[in-house]
């Protein structure tokens, strides 16, 4: 089990502040507002109709979300202009903070300089152009730093090389003035479909960035059910083996129960959930969402 203590890393919405590492349930960023594989946003967002996102919003920090990604990119369209709505809408319907996902750096800088509070930066690689553009923005506006363990030659299949990268990034990052206590690194999840070790070298790269470099840790969940059935309960069960090493954060979504019940089970073991009010709470709703259904 981790022996380090991670930093706490504050990010704020426009109304709450979230603490990446504060407690021993990872903090969960809800991951739907994203147009990867929803063909549905990808036509409501080329349309320029973001109305849809307030709803996204309201739902997953219904259900739990703690942080939430806003990622636009849709081929041909005004993603900068599609960012800003982005924002506009959805901190107008919730208050939770922010992580902007964009792999452009000049929507990424307009995006910092209108979104409100303190958010995250979705993310930085250690390869040298993208290093060289988003490391000095987030340093500038303050943000918090993803850090992902992929280079110039692609994703590491090893743990070794993932914490080499990692380490690279912080390094880079601290000469920019950008403590490693504001940074979180991404330790890539592949699917399992695809090879054997692939989520143990996920789970190795946690523990060694959580223990040696003693800082806090995300990963990306649904990449390690890709192409297998049952997705959602492969995807809950991962991110708890993900916490027992130490993760302090993760990208998921939040409105799969399978999720939710891990989530709430995990505070109600780490003793997080006084009198198990929260797990109960959560029952009782979906024990009404289950009656719901059979009408």
């Amino acid at each position: 089990m981790p022996c380090a203590v991670v930093p706490v890393i504050e990010l704020k919405g426009t109304a709450k502040t979230v603490r990446i590492g504060a407690t021993k349930t990872p903090v969960i960023v809800g991951e739907r507002i994203n147009p990867t594989n929803r063909k549905d946003l990808i036509m409501k967002i080329k349309a320029g109709e973001f109305e849809m996102l307030a709803g996204e919003a309201m739902k997953q920090v219904e259900n739990g979300a703690d942080v939430l990604d806003i990622n636009v990119g849709v081929p041909g369209i005004d993603e900068k202009h599609a960012m800003l709505e982005a924002l506009r809408i959805v901190q107008s319907a919730v208050e939770v903070p922010l992580w902007i996902d964009t792999s452009n750096p000049q929507v990424l800088a307009e995006a910092l300089k209108n979104v409100k509070g303190r958010p995250g930066i979705n993310s930085t690689t250690g390869e040298e152009k993208r290093m060289d553009v988003v490391i000095p923005l987030a340093a500038e506006y303050g943000a918090a730093l993803v850090g992902l363990c992929i280079d110039d030659a692609g994703i590491p299949q090893t743990s070794d090389k993932r914490v080499e990268i990692a380490r690279k990034i912080i390094d880079r990052a601290e000469k920019h003035g950008l403590d490693r206590k504001n940074i979180i690194v991404d330790c890539v999840a592949l699917a399992c479909s695809t090879g054997e070790s692939g989520a143990r070298a996920t789970l190795d790269t946690i523990r060694v960035c959580t223990e040696e470099l003693g800082v806090n840790t995300t990963v990306g969940l649904s990449n390690v059910s890709f192409g297998l059935p049952d997705r959602p309960v492969l995807n809950a069960a991962f991110m708890l083996l993900c916490a027992g090493q130490g993760m302090t954060c993760f990208i998921g979504n939040p409105n799969d129960p399978n999720m939710q019940a891990a989530l709430k089970s995990s505070k109600l073991f780490w003793g997080e959930d006084k009198f198990a009010m929260g797990y109960l709470k959560y029952y009782r709703k979906r024990q009404a969402e289950l009656e719901a259904q059979k009408k």
